[in-house]
């Protein structure tokens, strides 16, 4: 049986994998980031980690806007 080589360009190659399902999606990511596991869960852990930080200082980091998240976030470094 003789091999086809298909040639798709890359905006549609990124389009159809926008149409994955989530676990599809998950899946080429895992291709495309081996640690993609170990990445997760060091994204978990910091986002268990500042809310617990925020607790702390009374704050509610669910009702922070994305600049007043990134403004904390700052404050936090230079404390460090």
């Amino acid at each position: 049986m003789a091999e086809v080589t298909l040639h798709v360009p890359e905006p549609q190659v990124i389009e159809l994998v926008r149409q994955l399902s989530p676990e599809g999606k998950r899946a080429v990511l895992q291709v495309l980031i081996p640690d993609l596991d170990q990445f997760q869960a060091l994204v978990d852990y910091g986002s268990e980690r500042i809310r617990a930080l925020c607790i702390q200082r009374g704050i509610n980091w669910e009702t922070l806007s994305e600049e007043e998240r990134q403004a904390l976030i700052d404050e936090l470094l230079q404390e460090a």
